[in-house]
């Protein structure tokens, strides 16, 4: 697993890596000078943002998927424990506290 490289946000890091490959695009001549293979480099770093656009647009669809389960499971789970409750108390109604733990009722009352 990677490590955080930068402290940009996304949005933040798209738009200057986007400007930062446009212009060098533009400058071609100046910037070939300094070691770097135009436009392979910049050819690569366009179709990183395209993937990283992909991802991040993926990434925000899970995110709005696990919060509508969370609450999906955070609902039958109130549901799951107030039936619970209510069948506890029945069954310290309908039995002795002898046979309890029968039921996996533990209380001491």
């Amino acid at each position: 697993m990677t490590t955080k490289s930068t402290s940009l946000s996304f949005s933040e890091l798209k738009t200057k890596a986007t400007v930062l490959s446009s212009n060098m695009k533009l400058n071609v001549e100046k910037i070939s000078r300094y070691g770097i293979e135009l436009p392979a480099f910049t050819n690569e770093m366009d179709a990183d943002l395209l993937q990283a656009d992909v991802l991040n647009n993926e990434q925000e669809r899970l995110k709005s998927e696990l919060k509508a389960k969370t609450e999906e499971l955070n609902a039958l789970m109130l549901k799951l424990e107030k039936n619970y409750a209510l069948g506890k108390k029945v069954v310290k109604l309908a039995e002795p506290q002898a046979n309890w733990v029968a039921y996996g009722i533990t209380d001491k009352k």
